[in-house]
């Protein structure tokens, strides 16, 4: 088996980056001779053969784009923004190479993307996308190898190419339903506001409460520190203990309505009969699990990738200024059986689509 990069770095005990850039010429004044000398003579003992990229572009193969994924290839429902990335490249004559950074919790740092982008480099890529797993915000390199779009994420204090979903209308949409139905006792169960889709989807109940005139007794609101299941649960039962008034609840995520499906069910409390309840995300192995179904809002993975690779694209091949495009995607309301008129009062029947 032919030796590897990584091969090659663990002989030199140094990095992979720092492997990557002694052996691909560009050491000079970012790693110490002694270490390069170093990483040369494990290439030699290992027989490594140089960049891959330049013996595909000999052979006349396609294009390369690189895939940077920040967990994305982990999580099922994420994995449509990989094949639509994939089948759009194929659509214009690219290949796409693909590098997995790493497990959902450990990936995102800037010590780990800056070291794969080397690798990205190393193989030469005409562009690159990186694609998280969900809505954050990216601390990038200075200096990118290829023209770069990011997916399901941003960069603040870069002026860059992203798209991202629609977190404010998408929930706003959602809330909506549950104004419709005529729900005016609405909780909220949402993490801690420390990524962008919290923020956005908190500001979208803010307004839509405001609008349709919801009870503003601060108790309806409920924070956790993860959005999963366990915590959804336990926060429904406070709010349950704290708002006994709340016919409808919106949870961040469809993982955290499951568990507040579990606290109702736990109480003897009827979904949609006594409690409307509806998630976020729309993650199938829950939402169309749930019985009843939930109403959700579907975070648009295919159609990020599919953007995001006609953008790289547009720019590899323009001659033109193109400008900077930062785009939001509204995935769309998925309507199941999880909201009812609330128990009393008169009401306007559910819109559905």
């Amino acid at each position: 088996m032919a030796a590897t990069l990584k091969d090659v770095a663990l002989r030199a005990e140094v990095s992979v980056a720092a492997a990557s850039l002694v052996l691909s010429g560009k050491a000079e004044g970012r790693v110490a001779e002694a270490t390069a000398e170093r990483v040369r003579t494990a290439a030699a003992e290992l027989g490594y053969r140089g960049n891959r990229a330049a013996r595909s572009l000999r052979r006349q193969s396609a294009p390369l784009l690189g895939l940077l994924s920040l967990g994305v290839a982990t999580l099922p429902y994420a994995g449509a923004m990989l094949e639509a990335a994939q089948s759009a490249a194929r659509e214009h004559d690219y290949d796409l190479l693909f590098i997995e950074v790493g497990t959902p919790d450990d990936v995102g740092t800037p010590d780990a993307i800056a070291e794969n982008l080397l690798l990205l480099e190393e193989h030469q890529v005409a562009g690159i996308l990186i694609a998280s797993y969900f809505h954050r915000e990216l601390v990038l390199p200075a200096q990118l190898p290829a023209p770069t779009v990011l997916v399901d994420a941003l960069c603040p204090d870069r002026d860059i190419d992203w798209v991202v979903p629609d977190e404010y209308d998408g929930e706003t949409e959602l809330l909506e339903e549950l104004a419709r139905a005529g729900h005016h006792h609405v909780g909220w169960i949402c993490d801690s506001p420390r990524y962008p889709a919290t923020r956005l989807r908190t500001k979208a109940f803010e307004d839509v409460a405001a609008r349709y005139g919801w009870d503003d007794d601060p108790r309806r609101v409920v924070l956790t520190e993860h959005a999963d299941a366990a915590d959804g649960y336990a926060a429904m039962l406070r709010l349950l203990e704290q708002f006994p008034k709340v016919t409808a609840v919106a949870a961040f995520t469809d993982r955290m309505a499951m568990g507040v499906y579990m606290a109702c069910f736990e109480r003897g409390i009827r979904v949609p009969q006594d409690m409307s309840i509806v998630g976020f995300d729309d993650q199938v192995l829950v939402s169309e699990a749930l019985r009843p179904g939930l109403t959700t809002v579907a975070l648009p993975h295919r159609q990020m990738g599919k953007w995001a690779v006609g953008r790289l694209i547009e720019r590899i091949e323009s001659a033109e200024d193109l400008g900077i495009s930062q785009v939001r995607i509204n995935g769309g309301l998925v309507v199941r059986d999880s909201v009812a008129a609330p128990r009393t009062g008169r009401v306007r029947a559910s819109t559905r689509r």
